[in-house]
Order: C-alpha cells, then structure tokens, then sequence
C-alpha cells in the first residue's frame, strides 16, 4: 500500500471505520464518500484502501504500476465475493481514458486470474440517495445504546403490530406524548442505522417511508 500525502488538488484524509477498527485513508471526497457506503452496507465484511500495486505496460510497452484505491468483501447469506475498485470523476475518465485504458485492462486481467471484479466508479455511481442516508444514519449507528432501552423495545412491538408502516405513524402509534415522540424519532434512526429495523436505503429515508420489522415478509 502506498503512503496517501496531502494533495492541493484533492481531498485527502483518515475516514475511521468501526468495521475496520481503523482508520481509513482516502485522497479525494469522493472516495470519502464511497467509504460512508461500505462503512453502512450490511453485507460488506471488511474493506481496504490502496491494497496492491500491479505492474503492467501501456501503450508504448513501457512498465508502469498501478495501485486501485479500494478492495473490499462482501458476505451474503449463501456466497461471498470481493470487488477491487476504481473510483475517478467522470469528467477525468472522458478526459484520459486513453492514459488509464492500459492499467485499467491490467487491473482487470488480475482480477479475474484472482476470483476478483474490477469496477471502475464515478460520482454518479456514488453521490445518489443511498449516500445521503448513509451519511444520516452514520451518525446514529456507532452511538452507544442499551439493547433493552424500553423505546426499543417498545418500537420492537408496535413495529410487529403495525407491519409496514411509517416513522411518522410508528410514533404516533406509540406515544402522544410530543417529548416523548421527539426521542422515539432518534431511536427509530438508530434502529434503522442498525438493521433492526427496514427500509429501502436506494430512495431518500424520510419519515413518510416505509419501514417494517427486521424479520417480517413483506
């Protein structure tokens, strides 16, 4: 792994990932950015910036290295698979596809030798709805909260009871109390941030969406 420096270009820094116990370098916002996603995604087990550097030889046959930003691991419940990534600014990949194209088929040639996918990520990949409520919930799920806090569990059974529903009218539901439904809202952020309970990620998270119980089918 090559060392990440301050760059007058870019945005360079640590990201501290919980999942990792680490903290994460990145030299742009928009890698900072994608860590926010694989920080938040349920299925990524583990993820690593700057994993390798390759050697390859580009147009003229010259020997160059190429290190790809991030490798990172996903776990479902029947496979697993790791995905080596790129992430660039579409307007730099128009500009210089003709420079990358030689690393970009040298990074794809290992993968697959490696039981790897390569993919190459823009803003338009990345800056979407899915980052918004990554960004939001981030700051909810690493809070320190009793498991068996009575709003939980409250939340817990009315959730069951109501199957889909909103936050707006599992609050509601739960409590007429206007200070109380105040606090019940930060425990149905967390509880979403966590998987405790659903919703769909890939739309804005607002409290008119629908939500619903980690294990009820829907």
């Amino acid at each position: 792994m090559r060392k990440i420096g301050l760059t007058y270009r870019s945005l360079s820094g640590i990201f501290f990932s919980t999942k990792n116990n680490r903290g994460v370098q990145f030299e742009s916002s928009l890698e900072r950015d994608f860590l926010y996603m694989l920080e938040m995604d349920q299925s990524v087990v583990s993820f690593l910036e700057q994993p390798f550097t390759l050697k390859y030889r580009d147009a003229r046959n010259k020997v160059r290295r190429y290190t790809p930003d991030f490798l990172y691991h996903i776990k479902c419940l029947k496979s697993s698979k790791s995905f080596v990534i790129e992430i660039k600014y579409q307007e730099d990949l128009e500009k210089n596809f003709d420079i990358y194209v030689s690393k970009f088929e040298a990074a794809k040639a290992f993968c697959e030798e490696n039981n790897y996918e390569f993919k190459i990520l823009n803003e338009k990949d990345i800056r979407n709805d899915y980052l918004l409520n990554c960004k939001f919930l981030h700051g909810y799920k690493y809070n320190k909260v009793d498991p068996k806090e009575p709003f939980i569990e409250l939340l817990l059974v009315n959730i069951n009871q109501l199957g889909v529903t909103t936050p707006r009218k599992l609050i509601e539901f739960s409590c007429q109390n206007i200070d109380k439904q105040m606090e019940l809202i930060y425990y149905i952020w967390y509880m979403i941030s966590t998987h405790k309970i659903q919703c769909l990620w890939s739309v804005s998270i607002t409290m008119d969406s629908n939500i619903w119980a980690t294990d009820c089918i829907t």
